[in-house]
């Protein structure tokens, strides 16, 4: 959805079948600036600007112990007016190495050409430069440069999948690149005037288990989240000292990107972790402030108070969903292809026919006004030839494609010993799936949207158990398992200091409506939290399933629901 994103995404990577060694040439051939690979041969090569070729399935790079590959935006990163080994440049390194990948891009590379940066360009990129669009309430639409220009504090609200972590992430790169190249980013991009300003992005789930941590003695003020920032860079190991942050915020030269204010699930953190925000944005006054939630956990305990506006993320319009796809699938192309017109021509035919089947669908039309369904529409098009028209549905579908995808990932096909978890029995799609329902089901009954490694393990053993009795062997298999997840899962991924969370919440919900959906006391289930708007999503996604499955099942629910009397919220 935001202007020029191609800008800020790494190159489209291919994953790799598995390895064949085929050596770089180091001839230059005539072939209109490009540079050929041939077969058995081996040597240095420098490319300059021309492109260079191999056929599908070469190894076109093989580097010896103690060599050093560097691949498109892995680069170091451009430091024109920052010293790069001053604290301030290892911070907006480490910045713009996180921003520039889709969340969890960098713990998977999903065959086809990179489909997690092309979610997030998707997203981002127009081809038109049009800006996002937002709804003050009660004021009308309003640009995302608008709503920067006319607002120093800014809530975003939005449904879950619209783009708001990606707005963040976003604004994160544009400030950061800013401030490291001495550009003209900000100006370019948001038509704001604030070059050497300090971006600092920040996920409120990660303050609210720390601040949880703390025993609330009624004195803790805006100094509880600044020790937090300096205490984060330390495990991500960036070293800095402790005092890095003072100047910028006491001079109001910093933005903070506070994504996420509705991932606290406990109501009490939450309106804890608000009151901190407030407090901190009234201490640093001068700073820049924007903080995302979901709509439905914007509420009136937990709203900001520190002169904040209020924004939503609108729906998407039929023109945006053609610039997206447009935008996806070029992406996805040149990923594959390199640039060119072939991967132009190609883009455009794509994005058209999957256009084509939105248009003629009305339910497929209802759906893709959402970002996050039309990127699981798109992903299920590039499997299958028909779209399933029910949200249910395509949630399978994506979720299948994600679990299957984590063997091909890097390389590993069928009869390789990864595949097999447990002795030589496969562990396939179903299996995968089953074990994260449990996983998912647990979390969210239990209000969570991390877990801490042990839990996590936990979970996996007593989804593995039924399959392997030998106690070490459950051991082996769940060390398995967890390698998969931290290396190639497009689902559950690795959040750093010992946590995972599933990828999106989206997905967490849906899980958990098919473990519930499958289990005879589904009813009973669904009613003992029908009235807990936590549940909400996973309750209106058991019935989508069931409606996939039986009509009986179905009808016997929604007879349930209706005539149970609501229970107050726990």
């Amino acid at each position: 959805m935001f202007p020029a994103a191609a800008d800020a995404l790494p190159a489209m990577r291919q994953a790799c079948r598995p390895p064949r060694r085929l050596p770089i040439h180091p001839k230059s051939h005539g072939l209109g600036g490009r540079v050929a690979v041939g077969a058995d041969n081996s040597g240095d090569i420098d490319t300059g600007d021309r492109v260079l070729a191999a056929h599908p399935g070469a190894q076109i790079v093989y580097a010896e112990n103690g060599a050093t590959v560097v691949i498109g935006n892995d680069a170091p990163v451009s430091m024109t007016a920052v010293d790069r080994a001053s604290a301030l440049g290892r911070y907006l390194q480490h910045v713009i190495g996180e921003c520039a990948f889709a969340p969890g891009e960098r713990q998977r590379s999903l065959p086809g050409g990179g489909q997690a940066g092309a979610r997030m360009a998707g997203r981002m990129a127009e081809s038109d430069g049009e800006a996002a669009r937002l709804e003050v309430r009660e004021t009308g639409e309003i640009s995302v440069n608008q709503a920067l220009a006319e607002h120093r504090r800014l809530v975003v609200l939005g449904d879950p999948g619209c783009g708001k972590t990606t707005l963040l992430r976003y604004l994160a790169l544009l400030y950061a690149r800013d401030l490291a190249e001495g550009g003209e980013h900000l100006r370019r991009e948001l038509a704001i005037t604030e070059s050497g300003t300090l971006p600092i992005l920040l996920p409120l789930r990660q303050f609210a288990r720390y601040l949880g941590e703390q025993r609330d003695d009624g004195t803790e003020g805006h100094l509880v989240l600044l020790r937090f920032l300096v205490r984060r860079l330390a495990n991500q190991r960036i070293d800095v000292p402790e005092n890095f942050f003072d100047e910028w915020l006491h001079h109001g030269r910093a933005v903070l990107l506070l994504d996420g204010l509705d991932e606290v699930a406990d109501p009490a953190l939450r309106r804890r972790v608000a009151r901190r925000v407030d407090d901190f944005t009234r201490a640093c006054a001068g700073c820049r402030y924007v903080v995302t939630s979901r709509i439905i956990g914007y509420t009136e305990a937990s709203q900001l108070a520190a002169g904040y506006a209020t924004t939503t993320v609108r729906e998407f319009t039929l023109a945006d969903v053609r610039r997206f796809l447009a935008q996806w699938h070029r992406l996805i192309a040149i990923g594959q292809m390199g640039p060119g017109a072939g991967a132009e021509a190609a883009a455009a035919r794509q994005s058209e026919q999957l256009l084509a089947s939105i248009e003629a669908n009305e339910r497929v039309r209802e759906l893709a006004i959402h970002p996050l369904l039309l990127t699981v529409i798109a992903l299920v098009h590039r499997d299958r030839v028909k779209l399933p028209d029910r949200r249910a549905e395509l949630y399978q579908e994506a979720i299948d494609v994600l679990l299957g995808k984590w063997d091909d990932a890097k390389g590993i096909g069928e009869g390789v010993g990864e595949r097999c978890l447990i002795g030589d029995r496969p562990f396939d799609t179903s299996d995968r799936r089953l074990v994260l329902q449990r996983l998912a089901y647990r979390m969210h009954d239990e209000r969570q949207k991390e877990i801490d490694r042990q839990p996590l393990r936990e979970s996996l053993a007593d989804g593995l158990a039924g399959a392997v009795n030998d106690a070490r062997d459950l051991d082996a298999a769940v060390d398995r398992l967890l390698r998969l997840i931290q290396e190639r899962a497009g689902l559950l991924i690795a959040r750093g200091e010992g946590s995972y969370a599933f990828s999106h919440l989206t997905f967490q919900e849906y899980l958990a409506a098919l473990e519930i959906a499958g289990s005879d006391d589904y009813v009973a289930r669904t009613l003992a939290r029908s009235a807990d708007p936590w549940r909400r999503e996973v309750i209106l996604l058991t019935a989508g399933h069931l409606s996939t499955q039986t009509k009986e099942r179905t009808t016997r629910l929604i007879r349930a629901i209706a005539d149970a009397r609501a229970e107050p919220v726990p």
